[in-house]
């Protein structure tokens, strides 16, 4: 009976997380004669790239007219524009968070010292208000600095959101790596800096992987900080982007579907080579 009702717990959960996805993809896939069909197909009948090309910035050809071809979407620079800016601002928050939040972590999970556990407490509680409390202070520091409207500026913030995270996550992996091994690397002649690069970060792969892919998720999805200090400028991502077509293309559907179904590529992939690499490595033990 257990195990049904895990099975069936699990299906529930498949179930809601996928069926949205897949009713997305549909839309994206159909004209918008088919999308508007009462009731809709489960199944389109004529599945078409018409949408994902018009998004890219394609002239495709209308079905039923030959040689005529349709326009780009309106939106197909914006969107291209956003899926590049998040890419950018993605990487570089995962790769400055790891730069950052690593050596931190370590420091946290190897050694003891006066009110580390208040530190930790402090630094988790950074994450606990809300991205709108604190909209109104970051938006006049920004524009106080001339940084409003920019990619740097937007990286600075999610760094505030990723570099908590990790180190939480972190402080824990590194804490519970075998000491053997650190103080061997010491005895070998490696400094405290050698140890930590050559034996505490392949040790602790799998977690490096896990924190890098939080990461890079929390900065690609982030919309409330994208929307005031990057909306409707050059370095707008593409989360904001995808909010201003849901409000201007009721008429194409299938152009916001799209879209967005362009937006969840990167992050599929992303996450399909990092949990290879998670799933193959043990941080528990050490050569």
């Amino acid at each position: 009976m257990s195990r049904f009702v895990t099975y069936a717990g699990a299906v529930m959960i498949a179930l809601w997380t996928f069926v949205p996805i897949y009713w997305i993809f549909t839309i994206s896939i159909e004209y918008r004669v088919e999308t508007q069909r009462v009731p809709p197909h489960f199944f389109p009948e004529n599945p078409t790239l018409y949408q994902y090309k018009r998004v890219l910035g394609f002239w495709p050809e209308i079905v039923g007219y030959e040689g005529q071809v349709s326009t780009p979407s309106g939106h197909s620079k914006g969107v291209m524009r956003g899926l590049r800016n998040s890419v950018i601002v993605a990487a570089a928050t995962t790769v400055l968070t790891l730069i950052i939040a690593l050596p931190v972590a370590y420091a946290m999970g190897r050694y003891k010292f006066r009110f580390k556990s208040t530190l930790l407490f402090a630094i988790l509680t950074t994450r606990s208000y809300p991205p709108f409390a604190v909209l109104i202070p970051f938006f006049i520091a920004y524009q106080t600095l001339g940084l409003l409207g920019t990619l740097q500026g937007l990286i600075l913030l999610h760094l505030t959101i990723t570099v908590p995270l990790v180190i939480w996550i972190m402080t824990g992996i590194f804490a519970a790596l075998p000491r053997f091994a650190e103080r061997e690397a010491r005895l070998d002649g490696c400094t405290r800096t050698q140890a930590f690069l050559r034996v505490m970060l392949p040790m602790s792969a799998s977690g490096v992987a896990a924190s890098a892919l939080i990461a890079f998720l929390m900065s690609w999805g982030e919309f409330a900080f994208a929307l005031v200090l990057t909306g409707g400028t050059e370095a707008q991502t593409l989360p904001p982007v995808l909010a201003g077509m849901f409000y201007q293309a009721f008429g194409e559907p299938g152009e916001l579907a799209a879209a967005a179904l362009l937006g969840i590529v990167p992050p599929l992939v992303l996450a399909a080579i990092f949990q290879r690499h998670i799933r193959h490595l043990n941080i528990a033990g050490a050569v």
